[in-house]
């Protein structure tokens, strides 16, 4: 009884202390050019403090949130350099390639954190430039990298809920814009399926859901973005997971 009594003590105070810890957003830049590939990078993303008295046990936290935004965005970088290594011709009408990386950041409940990632892309002799968006969503509480799985209980049909707001809401769009021609791209985009709802967001008592260009609509339609109320979905969501402050 004693054992167990402790172990509930230890478990309490230490959630108590991850909650009094204020997490803090600040930005990191990084700037190249490679002349052998006649491209340029510019790259603007957050890192993550807690303060200088934060414990050793919080500090890990924002290491590993710090560490695995460096690595997501020095991995954007080998990508695009790549990209540029393979075209034919990396100066076309005196023109190199560009790679500018933007990015947003929130935190929601104070223990959920929210990162944007912008990539535009020009490349040598492309049509168009494009600009694609990834998402990363961290909990403290929980202690680790989310997916959208991660906030609903396990029995929830929280996937056929978002698809099907989605798909309403994108066809409403379409609509209005005089292209009720795309309702394929529109279906298969924003299906049942996991691999649809990779990028999405948490603000505070909202879930944003990202969809790159070509996914649900032609490139000129751009990224398009759906918004869902947090609350409409709460008999959905894990009241022990990383949307309990929602129950708080």
């Amino acid at each position: 009884m004693k054992k167990i009594f402790f172990v509930a003590f230890a478990l309490f105070f230490s959630t108590h202390l991850i909650y009094s810890q204020t997490m803090s957003i600040t930005y990191k830049s990084i700037s190249q050019n490679e002349s052998s590939l006649n491209d340029s990078v510019t790259a603007i993303y957050p890192q993550v403090d807690f303060g200088p008295e934060a414990l050793m046990g919080i500090r890990g936290i924002a290491q590993d949130i710090n560490t695995s935004l460096d690595t997501l965005v020095k991995e954007m970088i080998k990508r695009f350099d790549g990209e540029v290594f393979l075209l034919d011709d990396k100066n076309v009408n005196g023109m190199g390639s560009m790679l500018e990386i933007t990015s947003t950041a929130n935190i929601s409940g104070g223990t959920l954190l929210s990162v944007q990632i912008s990539e535009f892309k020009n490349l040598s002799g492309n049509a168009h430039p494009l600009t694609t968006i990834t998402t990363f969503n961290y909990s403290i509480t929980s202690v680790g990298i989310l997916n959208m799985s991660n906030l609903f209980l396990k029995d929830s049909d929280y996937l056929n809920y978002v698809s099907d707001f989605s798909i309403n809401e994108l066809r409403i769009r379409a609509k209005k814009e005089g292209y009720e021609n795309i309702d394929d791209m529109i279906t298969s985009g924003a299906s049942a399926k996991q691999e649809n709802f990779t990028n999405w967001l948490i603000h505070n008592d909202s879930l944003e859901i990202i969809f790159n260009p070509y996914q649900v609509a032609p490139y000129v339609f751009g990224i398009q973005s759906v918004t869902i109320s947090l609350s409409s979905m709460l008999i959905m969501i894990d009241p022990k997971g990383p949307l309990n402050y929602m129950f708080r």
